[in-house]
């Protein structure tokens, strides 16, 4: 019987369900095969098809499509699931993922030779992608060793090792595309799951994936968030629970990391430390002391680092040095922005407090955070934030003697932009605000508006069914909690918002007035003056 490929079984699949041609080249690139590969796979293919009297049709400028009728359709795609004999060929960037993963959690060395049968390749092919990996992992101070009649392993601490297996459970890596992604609420997606029993390796990393705990994980971490009184971002959320869910993993298996005094003993004086430390206390009631307040500290970072949608509460509020770092880098910005009433804006400094601790966790401790792409900061429109940004960063390096990584200066920028439109004097702007779901919900939405811009405009709430030309005429933006079928010759600027208005509706509504404000020239001015001093 004609022996498919996982990768001609998938295409037969979507072709045959679809019914529609469906552009190969394409689907290749996805794949990342080669012209030479994808043609030919589509010979077996046909043939397969041919075998069962159905015709695969190609067609210029579409693509191929099968040729067949209901029944044919139900029968074919019941073999297709029936069937188990097919073979998993792994691209190099699939093979080089599961070998770091392999590698990284392995408790002894792994000989060559054992590589080879878990992978299926030659010799050769298993030291070439040893190579290859060796770049990605020395970003995580880890590096492959290799000895005759040993095998080969990681080297480097434990917790370089666990940032390493974060980013590639993440599927932050080079080696596209990644094999496997964090699911927020559910755990890690394994892209080859359900061809796990074809190939040793692929099943002992399945195997691996599903041990991981991200219920209890995740549980501890909701329980420490609300004792700390504070609201982590949703992908705080899921960074920490990953990062629990191995730490966890590794503490099962007697891994553990390990501490210079200077660093425990700044963790243990932070004002959250307590907290931290009863949970600590509760995940690994039988390890020694030693060990247990170790992984206590390794897990503090984990929340000291975070990204927050509110702050921390009083109790737990900001390190003396960084609360006075931060109100002296207010006074700077207000200075440089010639808005003295920025240097007591509390919208300022908790932004100030939520960004500049967690970057200097992340950079003093090297810890990984996922690559974002970059914004638009960078554009001329941004310019005097940046320069302002890059000063205040500066300042920070000084004051604390770690610098301020580049994600953090965006985000910085995009703080300055927003206090100097808070602090903006009043326009007139006429807002329509469009919330079917009840009186209750759109006073909530109109009052959270009115907190978090103050002077964005007036408003005027308005049923879904008076939204007129007339209306619209007279307002300079719409906001509405549902999709709305507006003429494309209403020339008005919608934005759709959650009634709760959560933080990717203040980001939107933010980027809208930075693009619709009244700059003020005196800042450019007030800046080269007090560049110059």
């Amino acid at each position: 019987m004609l022996s498919l490929t996982t990768w001609q079984r998938d295409l037969l699949q979507q072709l045959i369900s679809t019914g529609e041609p469906i552009d190969t080249s394409a689907y290749g690139q996805h794949l990342h095969l080669t012209l030479r590969q994808v043609r030919y796979g589509l010979r077996e293919i046909e043939s397969w098809l041919s075998r069962r009297q159905v015709e695969l049709v190609s067609t210029p400028r579409l693509g191929l499509q099968v040729i067949c009728t209901p029944e044919q359709r139900q029968r074919l795609l019941a073999e297709l699931s029936s069937q188990t004999k097919f073979q998993l060929i792994l691209t190099p960037e699939q093979r080089q993922q599961l070998l770091t993963l392999s590698l990284l959690v392995a408790c002894e060395p792994l000989t060559l030779q054992q590589l080879q049968e878990d992978l299926v390749v030659s010799r050769m092919t298993v030291l070439k992608d040893l190579d290859a990996i060796g770049p990605w992992l020395s970003t995580f101070y880890l590096e492959v060793a290799r000895r005759t009649h040993r095998g080969c392993w990681v080297e480097g601490e434990e917790f370089s090792r666990r940032q390493a297996l974060a980013a590639l459970l993440w599927g932050d890596v080079p080696l596209a595309p990644p094999l496997m992604s964090v699911q927020p609420g559910k755990g890690i997606f394994f892209a080859l799951a359900q061809d796990s029993a074809l190939l040793r390796i692929v099943n002992e990393v399945n195997a691996l994936i599903r041990g991981w705990d991200f219920g209890t994980a995740q549980q501890h971490i909701a329980k420490a968030e609300a004792e700390l009184g504070v609201r982590f971002t949703d992908e705080a959320i899921t960074l920490m629970t990953l990062a629990l869910a191995l730490q966890l993993q590794r503490v099962a298996t007697g891994q553990h990391v390990g501490w210079k005094t200077e660093a425990l003993r700044w963790v243990e004086a932070q004002v959250a430390w307590p907290v931290i430390a009863a949970m600590g206390a509760s995940i690994w009631p039988h390890l020694p002391e030693s060990a247990r307040t170790a992984e206590t500290a390794a897990l503090a970072l984990q929340f000291l680092s975070a990204a927050r949608d509110e702050p921390w509460s009083q109790k737990f509020g900001a390190d003396p040095t960084f609360h006075n770092l931060i109100k002296k880098l207010m006074e700077s910005i207000a200075l440089a922005y010639a808005l003295p009433e920025l240097a007591h804006d509390q919208m300022l400094y908790d932004g100030l407090d939520g960004l500049i601790m967690p970057a200097y966790v992340r950079q003093r401790f090297n810890l990984w955070l996922p690559r974002r792409a970059s914004g638009d900061s960078y554009t001329e429109r941004y310019m005097v934030e940046r320069a302002i940004a890059t000063r205040v960063a500066d300042e920070v390096a000084l004051a604390t003697g770690v610098p301020l990584p580049p994600e953090a200066q965006d985000d910085l920028v995009l703080l300055l932009r927003a206090a100097v439109i808070r602090a903006q004097p009043e326009h007139t702007r006429h807002i329509l605000v469009v919330c079917p779901s009840g009186m209750a919900t759109t006073q909530l939405l109109v009052a959270r508006l009115k907190m978090r811009f103050l002077h964005l405009g007036t408003y005027e709430v308005l049923p879904v069914r008076e939204v007129s030309a007339e209306k619209i005429a007279t307002a300079d933006l719409l906001i509405t909690t549902v999709p709305l079928d507006l003429p494309q010759a209403q020339a008005i600027d919608v934005i759709q918002v959650h009634p709760l208005l959560k933080p990717e509706d203040i980001a939107a509504l933010t980027q809208w007035l930075s693009l619709n404000e009244v700059r003020r020239p005196e800042i450019e001015t007030n800046l080269i003056k007090t560049s110059t001093c």
